[in-house]
């Protein structure tokens, strides 16, 4: 990633859920992506805040869209915001901390304007039941029942 950046490759991060990584949690891959990159480069090979572009602005530039990426007027905004006064971000300085400490459960999350997500819980869906079922088909799909 480092040497793509270095040569003006557009690099992005994306996740799809539990199919291609285990929890789907953009942050939680920025910072893995961030961490290859300074073993394999030096600890100053990528700071937590290009990583952060790297996950918002970069996936965007990929994928040829200059309608988001980015909270600014104008822009299709899908946003999700973590509590910054949590014990995990206790000492951090930097808002791009949230990819080193950061809280992992998002506290609110919007898409397209609707919130689907508030005070750590989805709104859109029973929840426990959509658990259970995939609980059952997980079962199913592994021959256990």
């Amino acid at each position: 990633m480092r040497a793509m950046r270095d040569a003006g490759v557009p690099v992005g991060l994306g996740v799809d859920g539990s199919a291609s990584n285990d929890t789907g949690n953009l942050m939680a891959e920025a910072r893995q992506a961030m961490l290859l990159q300074r073993v394999q480069n030096g600890a100053d090979a990528m700071s937590a805040k290009e990583a952060l572009w790297i996950a918002t602005r970069g996936g965007a530039d990929v994928l040829g869209r200059d309608d988001c990426g980015q909270i600014a007027v104008g822009k299709r905004a899908d946003i999700a915001i973590w509590d910054a006064g949590a014990v995990e971000m206790a000492g951090a300085w930097d808002p791009a901390a949230l990819i080193l400490a950061g809280p992992s459960r998002v506290d609110a999350l919007f898409v397209e304007g609707r919130q689907i997500v508030g005070e750590g819980r989805v709104l859109t869906i029973d929840l426990p039941t959509v658990v259970a079922r995939q609980h059952v088909l997980a079962r199913k799909l592994a021959g256990l029942g």
